[in-house]
């Protein structure tokens, strides 16, 4: 009976009922990109992060096998041509990409709705620092930028002639900007906002909108999807079913012992 009903609301959502138990492949990056992706090196950690904890849940409510392997960022694409791995955990949208993966997608772009991790960065200054961010150029700078996120960041801000320097620590790059050793950060909202709380005697403030936003999913090898486009379709959807509880469940343990 119960059997019938999960199968009834499968059906109700639009979802295709699920054939077998599938074993799935996914490598995903060897460098930490804590709280999302946490370690370094081939070693998963017991706490992988929470983008990895995602799918893991994700996996489990779909009774699927899920077998991880980090590598490094260049080799993951040319190991799912070569059907060594189903897909990649975590990978941002290009139309490059799109050729050699398949992405959930929504009226041909790339399906907010599914993704497992969003990096939003911003813009943090002191109250009344007179650094200004209009949604396109940042202005007012007397100090080179601190910056701690992606390199994609790092690269949009100096596309833009802003000079930065990269501070490892969250921690340290905040402390930097409460003594005025730096006119402003960009951090990844996730720690930025932690970082408003910890040090709110030095009247820091965020400044909106965010500066880069970046969605990343999970795509699969075109031969993987073609083979088991009900599954992966199903595995999209449960993603972001249950992402924004994973995410609000876990996000202040990742944080909370972050340096």
């Amino acid at each position: 009976m119960i059997r019938r009903l999960a199968f009834a609301c499968l059906a109700l959502l639009g979802l295709p009922l699920p054939a077998h138990a599938v074993d799935l492949r996914l490598a995903y990056i060897e460098q930490d990109a804590s709280p999302y992706l946490t370690g370094s090196g081939a070693a998963i950690p017991a706490r992988p992060g929470i983008a990895v904890e995602l799918v893991q849940r994700a996996m489990h409510r779909l009774d699927g096998r899920l077998h991880l392997t980090r590598m490094p960022a260049r080799r993951m694409i040319e190991e799912v041509k070569a059907a060594r791995q189903d897909g990649i955990l975590g990978f941002r949208y290009s139309a490059e990409r799109a050729r050699d993966l398949a992405f959930p997608l929504r009226d041909g772009q790339p399906d907010a709705a599914r993704h497992a991790a969003r990096l939003a960065h911003s813009l943090y200054r002191r109250q009344g620092s007179g650094i200004t961010w209009d949604g396109r150029r940042i202005g007012g700078l007397t100090t080179p930028l601190a910056v701690s996120s992606t390199q994609l960041v790092a690269e949009a801000l100096q596309a833009q002639g802003v000079e930065i320097i990269r501070i490892g620590s969250g921690g340290q790059m905040f402390a930097m900007l409460a003594l005025g050793r730096v006119d402003a950060v960009v951090s990844l909202d996730i720690i930025g906002d932690r970082q408003l709380s910890e040090q709110a005697a030095a009247r820091i403030e965020k400044v909106v909108p965010p500066v880069l936003v970046e969605d990343f999913h999970v795509p699969f090898g075109y031969a993987f999807y073609a083979a088991n486009r009900d599954f992966a379709e199903r595995l999209w959807h449960m993603i972001g079913e249950l992402r924004d509880a994973t995410y609000a469940e876990l996000t202040p343990i990742y944080v909370a012992a972050s340096p």
